[in-house]
């Protein structure tokens, strides 16, 4: 008692505060009884005995209650833990069922098959053709190229601020924007903090965005993506290990746009598996730990990328800078992609890093980068060429926020479609949970119209259970369920959704946002969506 009073008299005097600064909640522990008395006796959020706060942190929040956005998240993680095995049961047997049919050219290719003694079974799910619920959901694979250069096609606009001068032709051809009237499809936008993208003819988004949504497959599957259909250079496959949950959570891979003088390392995470409710649960989880100078950050993001303590007093033993002593067949994300970039940009002199993920892999990739500057990773760092996220959940609070943009050479870029609810989780819940966005937002509100959101500002409807927003929610479901069904008469065959594609578009009209989710649309937005530069 007499600790926390002089914390409490060291904050008052403004002398620094002492102690740790951590707020961990194990959901595995909180009872019915805890949400009930969270709701009604408002007793102080630390006093519980599934939270565990450091010195400090009880010191700073004295005796705040949790809200009722404490208690909600608590619920929706109960509910997440009771239907993990469940869920992993059905998304097997969807994702088999799936399989079966389109291996075997739909139902009436499985008769045909069977009658012929060629029926297809897909058995193992590391098998190059066999897809993820998500890629059912969308299929494409093909990268789509910019228009041909040298024309007022060749509209190259910057995302974050940074005006290009008019040119005359070929690659010194650029549209002036400093008028704030022009909008151009983002596929189409190839500055990004003022730096010329070039992969090729793709845009970094377009490269961006197809390797977030294929992150989501098996190893296989993406190596011949990359190698075949896209034809750059597969660098590797990582599945990595987290301590905490005693499992090979995170997942990740690297490639090249050529195996030889490559000018782009793209690192791509895996995001929020639809049938993984671990995955969920993180998403949504409110525990943060202080990380020094780099704020308040989310605990299991970091555990996904190697935390090594919940350590609140020291984020250099937290998450050391020197790789720890590594274990056979448990790489951790973090040391082993870092290692794994600095190869590639000692084997390729000229070449520059893109990260990149969508969902849970955004946060990851959000994360990433601030961890190389507090570790002074800056022979990385000076050749970042861009971080882009896609459906990416908030990561810390406002002073990591502030540590990235000072600290991190270039704007990290988010695009967020209409009412995804990923990224407006966890919930911005102060003074227990103070997280904020940070960069700058790219916010799609409807048929791929984007506007630009100040830097560390929200989409609508922040926290995504604002009844004010309840009509134009429902609204966009239906929407973009008529728009699904319909959009390839206009835009042609590659905008043609399956049935798979349309019965998830339908699980908006019961939970909107849900669908919203789905690496289709980010797709989409990517290649249709236009952003006015004002």
């Amino acid at each position: 008692m007499a600790a926390k009073q002089a914390v409490v008299a060291a904050a008052a005097s403004g002398h620094p505060k002492m102690g740790e600064e951590k707020l961990i909640i194990r959901p595995e522990k909180v009872r019915f009884i805890d949400v009930l008395s969270m709701l009604l006796l408002r007793r102080p959020i630390t006093s519980y005995a599934f939270v565990e706060a450091g010195d400090r942190t009880a010191a700073d929040l004295g005796s705040t209650p949790g809200d009722w956005l404490v208690a909600l998240t608590q619920v929706i993680q109960k509910a997440l833990a009771g239907a993990y095995y469940p869920a992993l049961v059905v998304g097997a047997v969807v994702e088999f069922l799936l399989n079966f049919v389109a291996l075997n050219n739909g139902i009436l290719g499985i008769f045909l098959n069977l009658f012929r003694c060629k029926l297809v079974i897909p058995l193992n799910r590391e098998a190059p053709n066999f897809r993820s619920m998500i890629g059912m959901i969308d299929g494409r694979t093909e990268l789509k190229p910019l228009p041909a250069s040298g024309g007022p096609e060749d509209r190259r606009l910057q995302v974050v601020g940074v005006s290009a001068a008019a040119g005359s032709g070929g690659d010194d051809y650029y549209l002036d924007v400093e008028s704030g009237s022009a909008a151009v499809p983002l596929v189409q936008q190839q500055y990004v903090n003022g730096r010329l993208v070039r992969l090729r003819t793709f845009s970094v988004f377009e490269v961006s965005m197809m390797a977030a949504k294929i992150a989501y497959e098996n190893a296989a599957y993406i190596e011949n993506v990359v190698n075949n259909v896209w034809k750059f250079h597969f660098v590797g496959f990582y599945n990595c290990w987290n301590k905490f949950v005693g499992d090979h959570t995170t997942q990740a891979f690297v490639f090249t746009d050529k195996a030889e003088d490559a000018s782009v390392v793209v690192v791509s995470f895996r995001g929020t598996e639809p049938f993984n409710m671990r995955d969920w649960s993180t998403d949504v989880n409110l525990s943060w730990l202080g990380m020094g100078e780099l704020g308040h950050v989310h605990v299991g993001f970091l555990k996904a990328l190697g935390l090594q303590e919940e350590d609140g007093k020291d984020a250099t033993r937290a998450f050391p800078k020197a790789a720890p002593n590594a274990v056979p067949g448990k790489p951790l994300a973090y040391y082993a992609l870092r290692e794994e970039v600095q190869k590639q940009l000692q084997k390729h002199p000229n070449a520059n890093v893109v990260v990149t993920g969508h969902s849970l892999g955004a946060a990851l990739a959000a994360i990433f980068p601030a961890l190389l500057a507090f570790h002074g990773e800056r022979g990385v760092l000076d050749r970042l060429l861009s971080v882009v996220t896609y459906g990416q959940p908030r990561v810390g609070d406002k002073v990591f926020a502030g540590y990235v943009r000072a600290n991190v050479p270039v704007e990290p870029l988010r695009v967020v479609y209409r009412y995804d609810v990923v990224p407006r989780v966890p919930f911005d819940a102060p003074p227990v949970a103070d997280f904020a966005h940070g960069g700058t937002c790219v916010y799609f509100d409807g048929w791929y119209k984007g506007r630009e959101i100040a830097k560390g500002g929200d989409a609508p409807n922040k926290n995504y259970f604002d009844p004010r927003y309840l009509l134009s929610m429902y609204g966009n479901a239906w929407g973009d369920l008529f728009k699904g069904a319909f959009l390839w008469a206009k835009e042609g065959k590659d905008y043609r959704e399956g049935a798979v594609s349309l019965l998830y578009r339908a699980t908006g009209l019961l939970v909107p946002g849900i669908a919203s989710h789905s690496p289709r649309d980010y797709v989409n937005a990517v290649r249709l969506g236009s952003v006015a530069s004002a």
